[in-house]
């Protein structure tokens, strides 16, 4: 079976997927979580990222080519902090860095919708990731989805959880669109200051909303 044109798999996402985006620490793998508790099929662009790179992959090469051979461990992995600190005060080697990764994954994406035949099945499915507004696809997708939470809260999250100080987490938040014009953006705006249970019955209210 052929697989889909580059039309057709915009069509798809068009018409069935919900990007599931927000702001670093925001809440977007746990909503995701409630989702696939719920029978969603969430894809993971956290996933696909880490997949497309991998040892002896053609976007791990270029990365290679272009920021040199130190960004690899000895044992061929990417070389992930080496990266981040590249291209956190560089927006022009973060320019570079995503022109590589984004249709990587994108082509990775394309593929899992085949796989699954997502496009046969007509239902809506989910697209996880954190930089749908920043690399410009927020147009490619049936609508979106924004988790948010007070700025400190986000702060706090995001120093507890990857123990950074407090200034690399607000070079991190910074570099991302502020939440606030995510959320102006938003179809829904899902906001996770709140209790476990009491996110899960935002999320499952949204998904009774919707239709298939």
């Amino acid at each position: 079976m052929n697989g889909l044109s580059e039309d057709e798999f915009k069509k798809v996402l068009k018409a069935q997927c919900i990007g599931l985006t927000g702001g670093v620490a925001t809440g977007k793998s746990t909503v995701a979580q409630i989702l696939r508790d719920l029978g969603k099929t969430v894809i993971d662009a956290d996933q696909l990222a880490r997949d497309v790179v991998k040892p002896g992959s053609y976007a791990l090469s270029e990365l290679i080519q272009h920021f040199g051979r130190n960004i690899v461990t000895k044992d061929g992995q990417l070389d992930r902090a080496t990266v981040r600190t590249l291209v956190m005060d560089d927006p022009g080697q973060r320019k570079a860095l995503e022109g590589i990764i984004h249709p990587a994954i994108h082509r990775s994406l394309k593929k899992i919708v085949e796989d699954l035949n997502l496009h046969q099945t007509k239902k809506y499915f989910f697209y996880e990731a954190a930089l749908i507004f920043e690399t410009g696809r927020d147009q490619l997708f049936r609508e979106l989805w924004v988790t948010s939470c007070p700025e400190d809260i986000q702060l706090s999250r995001l120093c507890d959880r990857s123990k950074l100080s407090k200034t690399e987490a607000l070079k991190l938040i910074a570099a991302q669109m502020p939440q606030t014009e995510k959320t102006r953006k938003a179809s829904l705006v899902l906001d996770t200051n709140c209790s476990l249970d009491e996110l899960r019955q935002q999320v499952e209210d949204c998904v009774k909303a919707k239709a298939p």
